[in-house]
């Protein structure tokens, strides 16, 4: 079953529409390790090979494998792109995709090691220390998907949704146009802003609405979509997740290795959400202005609507591991992660925009800027992994790791309660339609020389997005239940069978390493990154008017959304 995600439309639910929902939570949450350069080759299935500043972050006992103290860092390169195919008609008529391509710099990882010997032949033999930096997610993407539509449009859908609003009666126009009604309404800000952007306008009684993309019929019964449309959608995200680790690990008789983490992840994301639709004929696309006495018509040419959001991210939280060594060759590792308590701060703003044959009618406007911090408990998480190394020729190694995206919970900043009621909905949504995620990660190492060493992994990972059957054996999504939540609150429908969507990320690497008989050592990695198709509605569905007044049987556009992450890195390393 593929989801439908409507991002900002879902962010602008609230007056003031930051994030705080379970898209976002999830996405704060979520890890996609990079490492170093031999930890990715290895596809990061290192829980129980330890070693390696990449193996710190994912099982801290694995500073205490390596008998030495080290410093590494690792520079990368990603590439994101991104196949998007248009549909003007729901998810029915995919166009050719166009294929958008980004590149960013990045710091995978860079840390050191201290190890101190305690002199004892059993026991503790060592002990160490460690500072390391380690990128935990990217969110680099850009997309771009564009067609013509002669039957829905953005602008007529803030038209309707202003119509519908206040049980069907519709927002006031005195409302609408005053600007203090950003901070002294309840009208939602992107609903605010097409209005004072000149994109929607009274017609008929008070509450009623059109869009300047649109036609009233001549009886004014309803108004309707006139000509084509191009329709242009664009999606950028920028930023990164990356902890800061501080670590500690002990050699326990060359067979035990303990390590404990306190890790301190820092993320910082971008968001922009760009929809535009121009007039392909504007003669078809008439609007007659009232002046005074007189009446003025120009044409609409062009639409420009803008969401912007960023999220700044901390956090902390703790990690143990073991790593078991009961014969020379064989290693088995396991890890514990306690949730993470993290707090965001976000700001977001909306700019609309309209374009006529005039340029005297032209408008736009800016919303304030909106900004809010909260709390946000996310998953705990554990791992277990095998390795066999095989004398000095190299090494195999499996992973697995388990995190429950349920026990996610938004809360207010400065209060003790985990769980409140100013969140009661996106925590009940955290709970229900999110669940267990699974990863599993396997890599292996030939060793061709003392000096050179081939390696390659791979990484399969599972999404904890869940939807529900009700009582009425209706498919019910995250946000069917978000929409309609005091119904289920009230227990009036109730959920009955949880499913998974099913979508699966997988991983693909290779790499080379290079060890000097001195300290010197250096590696490279390249890894392909494919994430399921997602797929993206630009506005919401409603209820739409040919030119004789029939109800029209389309849903608003879809984006088929397919991306790929390339990644390179090089991991310079010195022993000490």
């Amino acid at each position: 079953m593929k989801k439908i995600v409507l991002a900002a439309a879902f962010l602008a639910a609230s007056v003031a529409a930051g994030a705080q929902n379970m898209y976002d939570a999830i996405n704060f949450s979520q890890n996609h390790y990079f490492g170093t350069a031999r930890s990715m080759a290895m596809g990061n299935a290192v829980t129980a090979v330890g070693g390696d500043l990449g193996s710190i972050g994912i099982n801290p006992a694995g500073s205490a494998v390596a008998g030495y103290g080290q410093f590494a860092i690792t520079p990368g390169l990603t590439i994101s792109s991104v196949s998007s195919a248009y549909s003007p008609e729901g998810e029915n008529a995919y166009g050719l995709p166009n294929k958008l391509t980004n590149t960013r710099m990045n710091l995978p990882n860079v840390g050191f090691t201290m190890n101190y010997r305690t002199g004892r032949r059993s026991g503790v033999k060592t002990v160490t220390f460690g500072i390391v930096s380690s990128q935990t997610n990217n969110y680099n993407f850009a997309s771009d998907g564009f067609g013509s539509n002669a039957q829905t449009s953005k602008i007529a859908e803030f038209a309707d949704a202003a119509s519908r609003a206040n049980n069907g009666n519709g927002y006031p126009e005195s409302l609408l146009a005053n600007s203090n009604s950003f901070t002294n309404s309840d009208i939602p800000w992107d609903i605010l802003t097409a209005y004072q952007g000149g994109m929607y306008g009274p017609y008929g009684w008070d509450g009623l609405y059109a869009g300047v993309t649109e036609t009233i019929s001549d009886n004014g019964d309803y108004h309707f979509v006139p000509g084509a449309l191009s329709q242009t959608s664009s999606l950028t995200k920028r930023g990164s997740k990356n902890d800061l680790i501080l670590n500690l690990g002990l050699n326990v008789s060359d067979k035990l290795y303990l390590g404990f983490n306190v890790g301190l992840p820092s993320a910082r994301y971008r968001y922009r959400e760009t929809f535009t639709e121009a007039a392909v004929n504007p003669d078809l696309f008439p609007l007659v202005y009232e002046d005074g006495d007189k009446l003025y018509t120009t044409y609409f040419l062009r639409g420009a609507y803008n969401y912007q959001y960023n999220a700044e991210v901390d956090g902390i939280y703790a990690k143990i591991g073991v790593i078991l060594r009961p014969t020379d060759g064989l290693r088995i590792g396991a890890t514990f992660q306690t949730p993470t308590a993290m707090t965001i701060s976000e700001s977001w703003q909306y700019y609309a925009s309209t374009t006529f044959d005039d340029p005297y009618y032209d408008d736009k406007e800016n919303s304030p800027l909106g900004e809010y911090s909260y709390s946000l408990r996310s998953p705990y998480r554990a791992s277990f992994g095998l390795a066999y190394t095989f004398a000095k020729k190299g090494l195999v190694s499996v992973d697995y790791e388990l995190a429950d995206y349920s026990v996610m919970r938004f809360s207010q900043l400065h209060r003790d309660q985990m769980y409140n009621e100013d969140f009661a909905c996106q925590n009940w949504t955290n709970k229900y339609f999110s669940g267990l995620a699974h990863n599993v990660r396997a890599g292996v190492e030939y060793r061709l020389t003392p000096e050179f060493s081939l390696r390659a992994g791979y990484t399969l990972s599972t999404s904890p997005e869940r939807y529900w059957t009700d009582s009425d054996g209706k498919t019910i999504t995250a946000d069917d239940f978000s929409a309609d939540f005091d119904t289920y609150y009230n227990r009036v429908k109730s959920l009955v069978t949880p499913h998974y969507y099913g979508d699966r990320t997988h991983s693909f690497a290779a790499g080379i390493g290079y060890s000097s008989p001195g300290s010197f050592f250096m590696d490279a990695a390249v890894r392909l990154t494919k994430y399921p198709a997602a797929t993206f509605a630009p506005y919401y569905d409603y209820d739409s008017y040919d030119r004789n007044g029939n109800v029209l049987n389309v849903r608003a556009p879809r984006l088929l959304n397919e991306r790929n992450l390339w990644n390179a890195s090089v991991t310079f390393g010195w022993r000490f």
